[in-house]
């Protein structure tokens, strides 16, 4: 190939006119030569390139395929999505006082998420963590809150054992709380100044259900902490523990039972009761505090209730009471204490404490997974129905509440409420609301 290039060039130049002699034929034939050597070494660089990337390809092609991960390593991640689950709710609400518009305001009341996930077919963890009013700061309002977190371990059908903080079983809406579930803006007046919703407790209980239809929940668990006690309207709302460095020199139990033998019933009632003066804990850290020493405080609060849902009724009824041992007691140390020390004004227990409900709603329209549903709710209560001789019952703490609304559901897990309360004995609380909520 090169010689044949080098002579058709010599012939070229032996052919032109324009080389005079001899020697300046032979001049343009070694510059003809260099530029053909330069050439040739230009096309070898060109083949060894070439050739180092045919080696370099034969070599990926002959290295052995990687081997795929294990089918338990590859499958771990879609396994935890598979058992691990997410929920939550939420409400904001807007309260409308027809006779103190001071009063009036908005809130983002609740904002909730549950955590779940299965170990396997017997072990689960469940949990719920919620914040309240939308800010949590020092100076705010809000609270972050955990309402549950607990291990649950099912041994057979329809028998479980739950460790942890946990809610209790009492009547509707203490375990079942979502907006969506209950009628009404608000929480009932009951369920929020008797049992204390949401309460819970920290322990260990057994349940389960039967194929007759009776389901029952009994354990031990943290009691309250009766030297907390600061609200006479809310008897046990301040001295719950929530599991919060719980005092637990005296612990409680509970007990809870319902039949849904019949589609659409509910019939059941609960139980609670446990000291609640933890060894008199409070004062031995901080003897600057009352001193309750021998004094149990012993809490008992009941409920029974009853729910029919049928053809788009809903009728419910409850009612709870409550009691507080050694009240006397109580409430003479609490005397003294605000005599030698004036500035505290603490307040007196009261010895007993009651309320119940009634509740109708009717679904009037219905069309897809949308409804519509009135209600009206009739309820009485009294959390200082008996107090120790010698001290004064507040009015303030007694009531009835009648209230007037509706629920309107675009999708199941979603609703819109409206509703008028009128407050029989205490008629400053009057008021308008409106609520939305949702849960998934």
């Amino acid at each position: 190939m090169k010689k044949t290039t080098l002579a058709l060039m010599i012939a070229c130049a032996l052919s032109s006119p324009a080389f005079a002699d001899e020697a300046e034929l032979k001049k343009e034939i070694d510059s003809l030569k260099k530029l053909l050597e330069a050439q040739s070494a230009q096309l070898q660089k060109l083949q060894t390139q070439a050739n180092a990337l045919a080696d370099q390809q034969a070599k990926i092609a002959a290295a052995p395929a990687p081997t795929p991960a294990p089918a338990a390593v590859t499958n771990t991640a879609s396994a935890l999505l598979a058992d691990t689950t997410i929920g939550g709710y939420g409400e904001i609400t807007y309260n409308n006082y027809r006779n103190d518009r001071s009063r009036n305001q908005a809130d983002l009341k609740r904002f909730v998420l549950f955590f779940g996930h299965r170990f396997n077919d017997q072990l689960s963890f469940n949990s719920e963590v919620e914040w309240e009013h939308a800010v949590t700061s020092a100076t705010d309002k809000g609270e972050t809150a955990l309402e549950q977190a607990y291990l649950n371990y099912q041994f057979a059908s329809g028998v479980n054992v739950k460790a942890g903080l946990f809610l209790m079983p009492f009547g509707f809406l203490n375990q079942s709380h979502e907006p969506p579930v209950f009628y009404g803006v608000e929480r009932n007046e009951v369920e929020t100044r008797i049992i204390p919703s949401t309460w819970r407790e920290g322990g260990v209980g057994v349940y389960g259900s039967t194929d007759s239809g009776l389901a029952w929940d009994v354990g031990v668990v943290t009691g309250f902490n009766g030297a907390k006690f600061d609200d006479p309207g809310q008897p046990l709302r301040s001295v719950h523990q929530e599991l919060q460095l719980a005092k637990a020199h005296d612990l409680s139990y509970y007990g809870a039972l319902n039949y849904h033998g019949v589609p659409g019933l509910t019939v059941g009632g609960a139980v609670f009761s446990g000291n609640s003066f933890q060894g008199n804990a409070d004062f031995i850290a901080d003897n600057t505090k009352p001193n309750f020493s021998g004094i149990n405080g012993r809490v008992t609060l009941w409920d029974v209730h009853t729910r029919w849902q049928d053809h788009g009724w809903d009728l419910q009824a409850l009612y709870s009471k409550g009691r507080i041992g050694d009240a006397d007691r109580i409430d003479s140390v609490l005397l003294a204490y605000n005599i030698a020390n004036p500035t505290a004004n603490l307040p007196y227990v009261s010895s007993e404490f009651y309320g119940w409900l009634t509740q109708a709603a009717y679904t009037v329209w219905e069309s897809g997974d949308m409804s519509l549903t009135p209600f009206v709710r009739y309820e009485k209560f009294n959390t200082q129905s008996k107090m120790p001789d010698g001290f004064a019952i507040d009015p303030a703490n007694a009531d009835r509440v009648t209230t007037v609304g509706l629920s309107f559901k675009p999708h199941p897990q979603v609703v819109f409420k409206a509703d008028y309360q009128k407050f029989k004995d205490n008629s400053i609380n009057d008021r308008f609301n409106l609520g939305m909520g949702y849960m998934f």
